[in-house]
């Protein structure tokens, strides 16, 4: 807090602004930032859980659900997980097999260039090398976990759907 006097001879005490404890300015400005924090972290809970809403909107979130919508509902959330794994797959075999592109490239490059290179390009093609190496390693590590962990998704959201309780009665 600082003193201030004015010319009346009364004392006032102002708060800094770096009192946040203090601050009322700052104290509102914090609690607003963390009710709007939550709130987003509930909405996005809330999206997160409902993962039929995209396709109940598609068809126009219908009052009555029939067996034959249950299923093809079941197979569109199933189908769009299955599309988003082989895409990310895809992606990254893409990023493998361009990286070991051009770590090959590098290396014709350097074979044919050995002869007459300086040492300052032999250490900046060695540090290529390594840090191409480290990216191929990861993408492979990346593709492999990935191709690990898409059953047990595809399997869990299954699962999911068969004990969704919109779903669970049409569904056997």
């Amino acid at each position: 807090a600082v003193v201030s006097t004015q010319s009346t001879g009364t004392t006032e005490l102002s708060v800094s602004i770096y009192d946040t404890a203090r601050n009322d300015t700052a104290k509102k400005r914090r609690e607003e930032l963390e009710r709007k924090r939550k709130d987003d972290e509930a909405r996005r809970e809330e999206m997160e859980l409902d993962y039929l809403a995209p396709f109940l909107a598609r068809i126009g979130d219908p009052s009555q659900m029939t067996a034959d919508l249950a299923q093809q509902l079941r197979d569109d959330c199933l189908k769009d997980l299955k599309d988003r794994l082989v895409d990310m797959a895809n992606l990254i075999q893409g990023r493998f097999e361009k990286e070991t592109q051009q770590l090959q490239w590098k290396q014709n490059w350097y074979q044919q260039n050995q002869t007459t290179m300086t040492k300052e390009e032999e250490e900046q093609y060695v540090s290529y090398c390594s840090e191409a190496m480290f990216k191929i390693h990861i993408l492979e590590e990346r593709l492999n976990r990935h191709k690990e962990l898409a059953p047990q998704k595809y399997v869990a959201l299954e699962a999911k759907l068969m004990g969704d309780a919109r779903l669970a009665e049409y569904l056997s």
